[in-house]
């Protein structure tokens, strides 16, 4: 963190210096996504400034936005000066202009008779203004939308969930919906657990999802020693070992592997230099039993993985922790004044974000967490974990109660209090 300073004479070259690396990276990134969002909700500069003032909850947090915004715009019009100069047009500039050409066209030219749409959970306003100025345009289209609202995870990037939850309201159609519900991916106990997680949040569309009854895809929990609190390495071979002993050397090498986790910097948390070496976001592990043995296994985040498929997935940092999963870390209020409305169930997109993890693999998922603090996600789908904590919160589900000694008696609360779970009972 930047350190403090009171001075009214600092120059701004004192100011730099006091600021770590890890700041610039940290407010880039803030103006990477601010721009992304400012570009897809169609607003204009002005209209930005008062929304995001209007959001903040006090004088300083205002003062806060006031100087980011400073420091946004200037940003903004340079960046936006380079598109021109260079007679280039970023993907929001492409959705933008294509809508204002369409609402302006008198020549009758966008005749379309269907309209196809993937992943249609994802759509932020500006996609979904250009699909409904088409429809528009074409009184007789077909549009034919296909999205999973389990998987809708990029809030961050400006996409609206209620844009395929209240479908029929938005695009102002007569509908029909058909539900797929067969999966050839993966089998039990994945889907039933997978499925019996997500639907917790009632919020979700209620799906019955089924797959080939000969296929079968364990979900296996790994936790790690106390001593490998930061370090997944030892769970990790703990794992391709047990492959390799079960099924040989031959059969597994053939396999392919995919290491996710919440973060990018999660990579981190493979530490033993002397059995991998990492190389551009590939892992190299070589079997400390048998040094000819080497296995290659991919790397990304959750988010990346979305529309993989492996056949065996290893899922990294399972920890109840402010970077765990699920992700603690509140979204700065800036940034968070530009996305869609958040939901009244705790941690829903990053539920979602979980259930994409655990679905990603055709034969079994290995979870690793550290066995002092594993994530509330993994005491929900696994009965033995759940036998060894205490009782879980009636209201959240995902929460553990605690007990209180209070001035007027005795009570439990609820661990995602900080969260926003308020249940209270008295003892």
């Amino acid at each position: 963190m930047a350190q403090q300073f009171n001075s009214p004479r600092l120059q701004e070259a004192e100011i730099f210096t006091l600021v770590s690396p890890d700041d610039y990276i940290d407010l880039q990134n803030k103006l990477i996504t601010f721009l992304s969002l400012h570009k897809n909700s169609e607003l204009s500069s002005e209209q930005v400034q008062t929304k995001v003032l209007n959001a903040q909850p006090d004088e300083f947090a205002k003062h806060r936005a006031e100087l980011f915004l400073r420091i946004y715009f200037a940003c903004y019009e340079k960046y936006e000066e380079y598109l021109n100069d260079q007679r280039m047009y970023d993907f929001a500039d492409m959705i933008n202009d294509a809508t204002r050409i369409v609402s302006e066209d008198r020549t009758g030219q966008f005749k379309y008779q269907y309209i196809l749409v993937d992943e249609v959970q994802d759509l932020s306003q500006n996609r979904f203004h250009l699909i409904r100025e088409l429809l528009r345009r074409n009184a007789n289209c077909k549009l034919f939308a296909v999205g999973d609202d389990w998987q809708s995870i990029y809030r961050f990037a400006g996409s609206d969930l209620t844009l395929i939850q209240d479908f029929e309201q938005y695009f102002q159609l007569k509908t029909r919906q058909s539900l797929i519900e067969t999966t050839h991916r993966f089998g039990n106990p994945t889907i039933r657990t997978s499925t019996d997680f997500i639907q917790r949040n009632p919020l979700q569309k209620i799906k019955d999802v089924r797959g080939s009854a000969d296929k079968s895809t364990p979900i296996n929990i790994i936790l790690n020693a106390p001593e490998d609190k930061n370090d997944d390495s030892n769970s990790i071979t703990k794992i391709l070992q047990q492959l390799i002993a079960t099924q040989g050397y031959d059969i597994v090498k053939t396999k392919e592997f995919q290491i996710i986790s919440r973060y990018n910097h999660d990579l981190r948390r493979i530490k033993n230099s002397a059995y991998f070496r990492i190389r551009d976001g590939t892992i190299y592990w070589r079997n400390p039993a048998d040094a000819t043995q080497i296995l290659k296994l991919e790397f990304c985040s959750m988010h990346k993985s979305k529309g993989i498929t492996r056949d065996i997935v290893i899922v990294l940092n399972l920890n109840d922790d402010l970077m765990g999963m699920p992700a603690q870390r509140e979204t700065d209020p800036i940034i968070d004044s530009m996305l869609a409305h958040s939901e009244p169930f705790a941690f829903a997109e990053e539920r979602r974000l979980f259930y994409v993890a655990i679905t990603r693999a055709r034969e079994a998922t290995y979870l690793i967490a550290n066995y002092q603090n594993p994530s509330p996600f993994l005491y929900e789908i696994s009965s033995e974990l759940r036998n060894t904590r205490n009782e879980l919160c009636p209201k959240c589900e995902s929460g553990e109660l605690k007990l209180k000694h209070g001035p007027r008696g005795d009570f439990y609360y609820c661990s995602n209090l900080r969260h926003g779970c308020d249940y209270l009972r008295k003892v």
